[in-house]
């Protein structure tokens, strides 16, 4: 566990890289016992809002990873957002995350009733999306207003020819890694079962799907861009030339950085 700790520490370190935007209340909150924050920005959009699942191949990753990314995506969107807290591998494997999430969704539909709710996640936390889908259409529950996923990761078999192909392009992620972090959360769990690429899905919120050239993962955006365009017009794949995993992250200042928020703010609004 000693290495988990260390991992988590040092991703952690990314939330420093670039101040958080100062005008975003930050205010922690327990939803059904689960540790969440609101984010909320001045003149928020009314009736709406964002939960926002955070990456880190579901074992690493926080507030405090994310608390300054998140803060800017508010202040661009102009509209609330819940970050969740959700359970990390490997002390907490599959099924854990995704019941998490569907508790604080379902929580929210009672508390906020007649408000439009959607959902932001990069890598994992994209994964996480799918899986929150496929468990509401099982309960035949209300689908979010839309869906934006940054350099989603949604195949844990992490066989996809990306995986070679951008091999020696891809600066954040190795199959390896990966490979070793799809085991950690899968648990006892059959990959079939686990990975949100084999979760049934018969309708999908309208999404945005966003990755760049750089990335191992980069057909897992691709091949679930071409399954979801099938069940939902308003789906939407957009590629960025030269980019790393989850870039905004890294520098939310950079043009690309800017263009996907951009991109997400007309996406959202056009719904």
């Amino acid at each position: 566990m000693e290495d988990i700790k260390k991992r988590r520490e040092s991703f952690e370190q990314l939330g420093k890289i670039y101040p958080k935007d100062a005008s975003i209340k930050i205010e922690p909150v327990s939803i059904n016992g689960l540790s969440c924050y609101w984010f909320t920005p001045n003149n928020a959009i009314a009736n709406n809002i964002i939960i926002y699942l955070h990456g880190g191949v579901f074992a690493v990753g926080s507030i405090r990873s994310h608390e300054a990314l998140v803060s800017h995506i508010t202040g661009k969107l102009k509209t609330k957002v819940l970050f969740v807290e959700y359970a990390l591998a490997p002390e907490h494997p599959f099924p854990a995350a995704p019941k998490d999430v569907f508790n604080v969704y379902k929580a929210l539909l009672t508390i906020y009733p007649g408000h439009a709710i959607s959902l932001i996640g990069d890598s994992a936390g994209g994964g996480l999306i799918v899986s929150l889908v496929g468990d509401l259409l099982k309960r035949q529950m209300k689908l979010p207003q839309a869906v934006v996923m940054i350099s989603p990761w949604i195949s844990l078999s992490c066989d996809n020819p990306s995986h070679e192909e951008n091999r020696t392009k891809d600066p954040i992620l190795t199959r390896e890694y990966v490979k070793n972090s799809a085991k950690d959360y899968i648990g006892d769990t059959p990959l079939a079962i686990a990975s949100p690429e084999n979760v049934q899905l018969n309708a999908f919120p309208p999404v945005l799907i966003v990755v760049g050239t750089n990335e191992i993962l980069l057909d897992d955006s691709c091949n679930f861009y071409e399954q979801v365009k099938l069940l939902q017009q308003k789906a939407v794949l957009s590629i960025y030339e030269n980019q790393n995993h989850v870039w905004p992250l890294a520098n939310v200042h950079s043009e690309a950085s800017q263009k996907v928020l951009a991109e997400m703010g007309e996406f959202l609004k056009e719904l």
